[in-house]
């Protein structure tokens, strides 16, 4: 222990400020490992160094060089370099810190991965190497421990290390006369001048010959195998000796009917197993071919390797090969036939996960997330059902696995991925998984220019609905993609914006402004960014203490200044719609509702604030509907579950709406929304008690927000609860804040008729409507005005809140 904190204390001594240094990993092999925050970007890294049995007759400088030649690979299943140096004569490198779990420790987990997982990995580490050695880079330690596994994508860690390693101790690739060293034999060993994993070390590497490409192959069969069958083939020797001698001589034992390998497959792996380098497959890429030709039910499994003469692997191969064959075609009418059931099913639903950030960045996260939402939406207009635009995002916050978020959300496939943003330049990896075993059922990777995020957003879109659609006889949308911007940071600037919408919240909201703003300096043509702003500005007054009419105001402007620009963007009529209703143009509001959704009647939060309209009008069935057409959206939407509750209360039903609401607060205790209603509908049920003590909770609870509707909601309860002392110094702390006066809010107007105060009152309404105060205007028919109701006068203005002229 004090050994490893001797090193640390080196480190961080040597590196200064540069990093923060907070805990050690799980090494072993060639290096220790600490997570660290790189002060001047404030993200985590991993730190590794070089562990000290390694560094004997180690070049600092030439170890540093080597390393920033792996440094330039760039590829969204390879965790890249960010650094290396020496630190007081300990060789280290960075990389990014990536949140998930190493495949050793998944297969060790006892959760069996299904056939898709695995397949899924091994295409993903396939890619890895495919690119790696396209760049002139052979990795050398590929193994389970150096693949990771974060949000469905597997990535595979440390290239180029090994050979930093031998370069930088005078090793080469073809060692004259070099003796082996005497290395510790527990994971890692030097043969020769190479180094690598006595379990995952080809023929050659352990007897020092030349390394080339075909000794990841190697490894990567070495992995499959033991992924595919659940043990390495030549498990039973314990001894790095024994393992290399297998290596050398032995055959791997073939695959068993229990571990269900298509044949295809296993005779990949089997020849990636050849001892003799030029019986393997000639590159990753032709392994990658392969292997989605192996694992594609209906595709020809008969690869241009298969159908050239190829040397007999075993006696009785012709006999052999024939049963394969007639194997291969059970198999391949099985899973045309599962696939053909699968997709011709009328509900074919997706719902599309945040993809993973892989820049090292955590500010970066965002652009995950608002990608997703993006893929979303082009998936929609190409005639797939998208299922939870927010939903999926806030399902996988909450922890629960890609099975369980399916399940909650009622999809028959779920679309993952990943995103690394490199410079300008975009990598992408996307899966489309089915839901019920996990199988792949899509896969493809995006090397773009950053700029071409557009195309890229449409071209994944198009092929996932041809996917889900092809055997449905509809079509995707076959429109040319647009560029909405040329800026890419203003479309960053969007996505990031976006994600703090869909968060909502004041102080989210305020920044999201901010955001769609500039976003719009940067870009004065990128409708969307407008859009946005218009749907954020009209939202807002629900959150904050500002004055209605300005922000509405400027909600209405900007969603015009969208449709001037575009006058397709559903979103832009939608702010419109809510923008109106608070205003008090209800015919207006309703136009704009209806335009909305003739574009695009899949958002969510159209249907939603248009079912808000009907609870207004009184119409509470159709409000009930829309409302159902939001949730259907959005499973796992918080406020979707409250619109519910809102017209529950409305229509009088408050023992039902009370139970919405307590299941709303049940979802996410910091939904303070849902904290106020279910007090509203505490109050109704005469439990004045209860709703006192929840709303003094929440006045303790609350951060930022509108103070003064929440003040005047407890005045309001002290008030029905006979706490008249305590309603009126509610009362008096909200007059100090505001200046003075008592401020214009339907819930003060409250308070101060349970009081009998009855003419002040009066005059509060219509203080209320003139500020257009969200909480009254848009529930007139709220139980806490029934009293009011009682003077014509009162009535009279409420009623016209809730009809259209």
């Amino acid at each position: 222990m004090t050994v490893v904190s001797d090193l640390r204390d080196r480190l961080q001594s040597s590196l200064g400020a540069a990093y923060a240094f907070e805990r050690e990993l799980g090494g072993g092999g060639m290096s220790r490992v600490w997570v660290a925050t790189e002060t001047a970007l404030g993200r985590q890294v991993v730190v590794k160094v070089i562990a000290p049995e390694l560094t004997e007759g180690l070049s600092a400088d030439r170890f540093t060089r080597e390393v920033r030649l792996a440094a330039r690979l760039q590829q969204a299943n390879i965790v890249p370099v960010l650094a290396a140096g020496d630190a007081g004569g300990i060789p280290y490198y960075t990389m990014p810190y990536v949140r998930g779990e190493s495949l050793r420790v998944r297969m060790a987990g006892g959760v069996p991965l299904s056939l898709g997982d695995r397949v899924s990995i091994l295409r993903d580490v396939a890619r890895a190497l495919a690119y790696a050695h396209g760049e002139g880079i052979v990795h050398r330690d590929i193994k389970p421990e150096n693949v990771l596994l974060s949000h469905g994508t597997a990535i595979v860690t440390d290239f180029g290390i090994a050979k930093a390693i031998t370069a930088a101790r005078g090793g080469s690739d073809r060692p004259e006369g070099d003796s082996p060293k005497d290395l510790p034999e527990a994971t890692l060993t030097s043969v020769g001048s190479s180094i690598g994993t006595p379990a995952y070390m080809a023929p050659e590497q352990a007897v020092g010959d030349g390394v080339d490409h075909r000794t990841d192959l190697y490894a990567w069969g070495l992995l499959a195998y033991e992924l595919l069958s659940g043990a390495h083939p030549f498990g039973r020797h314990t001894t790095p000796q024994a393992l290399i001698t297998a290596h050398l001589t032995e055959s791997p034992p073939p695959f068993k009917p229990s571990d269900q390998v298509p044949p295809a497959l296993a005779a990949l792996v089997m020849q990636c197993l050849e001892k003799d380098v030029a019986r393997r497959p000639g590159s990753a890429a032709a392994v990658l071919a392969t292997l989605d030709a192996a694992t594609t039910p209906g595709a020809s499994l008969e690869t241009p390797a298969a159908r050239a003469p190829r040397r007999r692997i075993a006696a009785g191969a012709d006999v052999a090969g024939f049963l394969i064959l007639v194997a291969l075609a059970a198999w391949m009418v099985r899973g045309a036939r599962d696939t053909a059931a699968a997709s011709a099913t009328p509900d074919e639903s997706v719902a599309v996960l945040p993809l993973a950030n892989l820049s090292g960045d955590k500010s970066d996260d965002y652009f995950g997330i608002g990608l997703a939402e993006e893929i979303t939406r082009a998936l929609a207009k190409n005639g797939v059902r998208v299922i939870g635009r927010v939903s999926a995002a806030t399902l996988q916050a909450k922890g629960l696995d890609e099975r369980a978020i399916a399940k909650e959300l009622g999809v028959t496939s779920l679309l993952t991925g990943a995103v690394q943003r490199a410079g300008d330049q975009l990598r992408i990896n996307m899966s489309l998984v089915s839901a019920a075993d996990g199988a792949v059922r899509w896969t493809e990777k995006y090397d773009r220019p950053l700029v071409n995020v557009f195309a890229v957003q449409d071209e994944i879109a198009r092929t996932v609905a041809g996917t889900l659609l092809g055997s449905l006889r509809r079509t995707p949308n076959a429109s040319a993609p647009r560029a909405e911007t040329s800026d890419p940071e203003a479309h960053a600037l969007f996505l990031q914006g976006q994600v703090l919408f869909n968060r909502r919240g004041a102080r989210g909201l305020q920044q999201a402004v901010a955001l769609f703003e500039r976003a719009s300096a940067r870009d004065p043509g990128y409708a969307r960014a407008q859009a946005s702003l218009a749907m954020t500005l009209a939202v807002l007054p629900a959150y904050v203490q500002d004055s209605t009419a300005p922000l509405v105001t400027s909600a209405v402007a900007a969603a015009q200044r969208a449709i001037a620009i575009d006058s397709t963007i559903p979103e832009s009529y939608a702010a419109l719609g809510y923008a109106y209703s608070l205003l008090g143009n209800l015919g207006r509001a309703d136009e704009s509702f209806r335009r909305a959704l003739v574009l695009d009647s899949t958002v969510a939060t159209t249907w939603g604030w248009y079912g808000l309209l009907a609870n207004r009008l009184g119409d509470y069935r159709t409000a009930h509907e829309r409302v159902r057409r939001a949730q259907a959206l959005e499973p796992a939407s918080l406020i979707a579950r409250l619109w519910e509750a809102q017209i529950l209360l409305l229509e009088r039903r408050f023992a039902a709406g009370d139970s919405v609401a307590s299941t709303t607060m049940a979802m996410d205790s910091t939904f303070m929304l849902a904290w106020e209603w279910r007090a509203m509908a505490l109050l109704a049920l005469e439990k004045n008690a209860e709703a006192v003590a929840l709303l003094e909770r929440q006045i303790a609870a609350l951060a930022a927000g509108r103070p003064e509707y929440a003040h005047g909601l407890l005045a309001y309860a002290y008030a029905r609860a006979g706490r008249a002392t305590d309603a009126r110094a509610m009362l008096e702390t909200i007059r100090a804040q505001s200046g003075g006066g008592l401020p214009g809010t339907g819930a003060i107007a409250a308070a101060v008729e349970e009081l009998g105060d009855h003419e002040v009152a009066v005059a509060l309404v219509r203080d209320a409507i003139a500020q257009h105060d969200v909480w009254l205007v848009q529930f007139p028919r709220a139980p806490m005005y029934d009293r009011l109701r009682r003077d014509p006068r009162a009535a009279a203005m409420l009623d016209r809140l809730a009809s259209i002229p």
